[in-house]
């Protein structure tokens, strides 16, 4: 009895272990109705890309110092977060080094292996050639699983690259000659989305503002009180 429960665990196993590129497959495939849109309304906001900018140029500064040390970040049309730091002031003097950087022309700051872009290069990847391998597959008669292994694969090797020209070209802006950094201060439960886990993410966050000068970053209030870019 025990050796056939074995067999059958072993059995799922394996069965399990092969439905898994496909289902990473498909997963992908869903992302092409999410990510593109998601990519072509942060190439649009300006804001956004320089605030991302500045937010991956800080983290490199404080690995420059500190090469050991893990951090992680998140941008959006206020400023950034950083997750991972001791203190406001080991931030504060990296923000405003790495704006002082960017914009002395050090736009390599700005681009990261380590970016969530990649995952998002890694999920575009992993479907175009997912529906690649259905279709050349289909019409050569050649094994289909075989192709879809070999398609993720290629997604994985491919992801870092074209994580980086996405950063470069769609996710970023290093003209930050109309931007500054405001102030500093540690983030608040709500800026992590709350919840228990929001709480003990804060306790070593810190919340850049930033702000922009320039006629694209002024907001106008509408009537109906909607901000307008």
């Amino acid at each position: 009895m025990v050796f056939l429960f074995v067999i059958l665990i072993a059995f799922v196993f394996v069965a399990l272990l092969l439905l898994l590129p496909i289902l990473y497959s498909l997963r992908a495939v869903g992302s092409l109705f999410v990510y593109p849109r998601q990519l072509k309304n942060m190439f649009g906001n300006r804001i956004l890309r320089r605030n991302h900018a500045l937010e991956h140029a800080t983290i490199v500064v404080m690995m420059e110092k500190e090469p050991g040390r893990r951090f992680n970040g998140f941008s959006d049309e206020s400023g950034f977060l950083v997750q991972g730091v001791r203190s406001p002031e080991e931030v504060d003097s990296a923000a405003r080094e790495a704006a002082r950087r960017l914009k002395s022309g050090e736009k390599k700051l700005a681009v990261h292996r380590n970016c969530g872009t990649t995952i998002v290069a890694a999920n575009l990847l992993a479907a175009v050639f997912f529906l690649g391998a259905i279709g050349v597959g289909l019409y050569m008669q050649w094994p289909l699983y075989l192709l879809i292994l070999g398609g993720i694969v290629l997604s994985l090797l491919l992801r870092v690259p074209l994580s980086l020209l996405l950063q470069r070209f769609v996710t970023t802006d290093t003209d930050l000659s109309n931007a500054e950094v405001g102030w500093v201060e540690p983030a608040k439960p709500q800026d992590m989305h709350g919840g228990i886990v929001g709480v003990l993410l804060a306790a070593s966050s810190v919340r850049v503002r930033v702000f922009h000068t320039d006629p694209n970053a002024v907001e106008v209030l509408r009537d109906d009180g909607a901000a307008v870019k």
